[in-house]
């Protein structure tokens, strides 16, 4: 019966350690990618082309993944899925234009902020003397078009009471009204906006003034102590080597 006994014990302490080496290469396989939480389509900051990741996030991520000898994994989600998928797991680190709000901040941590940018109105090029200060912007009486659950979308609903205001599923939707003169505006981050604007030359331009000026950070969990820091450090290295300029200024030229 002693001799028994010892068989399972053996047998059940070996597949205790086999278990914890299964766990101990899981883990190991984890840490050496890097999962990086992005918008769907969110140009200049993030997008895809030609099945390769592009954009400032996409320099900056394969930068730090770089930088902590892990391989990059770039995981898209909509805007509304994007802290969730911090939160639960699914990514380590949001690099999806993640902006600091009161909200956020009471979910995640952050890294130092990189970058500063606001909203922006997205108008038809003719139009620009009508929408040439934040004033005149902020108290339209025309329709403004917003994307649905975007930061524009809360700032134009608190902050433009004589407009009208008319949501749409995505900035796609939202362009195609404002070529049809179906809205008259376009509140939009700026950094994306300065892009659509691009696209559409001569037709659509972007007005002279930004505001609602927000900063943009990394977001971790609480519990990703030492690679928040390990971001910060990185971010403090690029901006005295001058790395963090030469990405941001590649990719969106009015930064600061």
């Amino acid at each position: 019966m002693r001799r028994l006994w010892r068989r399972v014990s053996l047998a059940l302490a070996l597949g205790g350690l086999a278990l914890a080496g299964g766990c101990f290469s899981l883990r190991s396989a984890d840490n050496a990618v890097l999962r990086i939480g992005v918008v769907e389509d969110s140009p200049p900051l993030v997008f895809r082309q030609n099945g390769e990741w592009r954009g400032v996030e996409a320099d900056l991520g394969r930068a730090l993944a770089a930088r902590l000898g892990r391989k990059p994994k770039f995981i898209a989600f909509v805007p509304s899925r994007l802290d969730a998928a911090l939160l639960d797991g699914t990514v380590d680190v949001l690099m999806g234009g993640t902006t600091l709000s009161e909200e956020r901040r009471v979910q995640m941590d952050f890294a130092s902020p990189y970058l500063v940018v606001g909203q922006a109105a997205l108008i038809r090029s003719p139009d620009v003397p009508r929408y040439n200060t934040a004033i005149k912007i902020r108290s339209t009486r025309a329709a403004v078009g917003v994307v649905a659950g975007a930061a524009g979308d809360r700032f134009v609903s608190r902050y433009f009471t004589q407009a009208t205001r008319i949501p749409f599923a995505g900035p796609d939707e939202a362009v195609a009204a404002l070529l049809e003169k179906k809205i008259d505006l376009l509140v939009y981050d700026a950094p994306a906006a300065w892009w659509i604007s691009l696209r559409h030359e001569p037709a659509l331009a972007l007005a002279p003034d930004l505001f609602a000026r927000e900063e943009v950070a990394w977001g971790f969990r609480r519990s990703s102590v030492a690679l928040r820091e390990s971001a910060n450090q990185a971010l403090a290295d690029w901006q005295q080597d001058g790395t963090l300029e030469t990405i941001l200024r590649r990719w969106i030229p009015f930064s600061k």
